[in-house]
């Protein structure tokens, strides 16, 4: 399923940050995908403590569609002494990234997901049970306005597959409520605003946040080829 038309269209103020002011205000609210949606209305309605009370952490799911296993993984997940992994091992993108290339399963190295279509998008919110804000393998970078994977692949804004929040795609904070938005400073050319999902509770979307965000989690990609 295809994201509506968008365009990036980047402002300046005078002797601020460079704005993104907007990269399409209807990305793709209007082509939610359906069964991750309803799982998402239902957990919120349940206060997500039916659907989603207890994420698959730190256990890859193979998915014989991508021929790859996917992990929701957390370093504080197996720690015995943590009751809510939400309240602790926060790691920037950066990091997110070094760990999952040095996680290896079945012989194979890890990498930030891709999620390439809405099949894949329902098949982490079913088998992964994400209740928790988590790094994907996708970044905006400023310097060239583009959405790129981390295989190198460029989003292309309504023809690829994206699922971005109900109210913007850049929203900077803990919350899709915040108010304040993410921005690409003018004077850095390398820098970038790291995608995550927001929690399952919280409609399971993608938000590009600010460029020093931490997040609890992270899902992880295995190539493996087969199960």
């Amino acid at each position: 399923m295809k994201s509506p038309p968008c365009l990036f269209r980047v402002g300046f103020r005078a002797g601020q940050s460079e704005e993104l002011t907007e990269m399409g205000n209807m990305l793709s609210q209007r082509h939610r995908p359906f069964r991750a949606a309803l799982l998402a209305v239902f957990a919120i309605a349940t206060g997500g403590a039916a659907a989603y009370a207890n994420p698959s952490f730190n256990k890859p799911v193979y998915n014989p569609d991508t021929k790859s296993y996917f992990e929701l993984f957390s370093p504080s997940a197996d720690d015995p002494k943590v009751t809510n992994v939400k309240n602790h091992g926060a790691i920037k993108f950066t990091d997110a990234q070094k760990l999952a290339t040095s996680r290896i399963h079945k012989g194979v190295r890890g990498r930030l997901a891709v999620i390439p279509n809405e099949k894949v998008h329902e098949f982490l919110a079913e088998n992964l049970k994400p209740d928790v804000s988590a790094w994907i393998g996708l970044r905006f970078y400023c310097r060239f306005k583009k959405l790129m994977w981390v295989n190198g692949k460029v989003l292309k804004p309504g023809k690829d597959f994206a699922v971005w929040g109900p109210q913007t795609w850049n929203v900077d904070g803990p919350s899709p409520r915040n108010d304040k938005r993410s921005s690409c400073w003018r004077n850095s050319r390398d820098f970038y605003l790291p995608v995550h999902y927001w929690p399952m509770s919280d409609g399971f979307r993608w938000n590009a946040n600010g460029y020093a965000k931490e997040w609890n989690a992270l899902i992880i990609e295995y190539r493996t080829g087969k199960p």
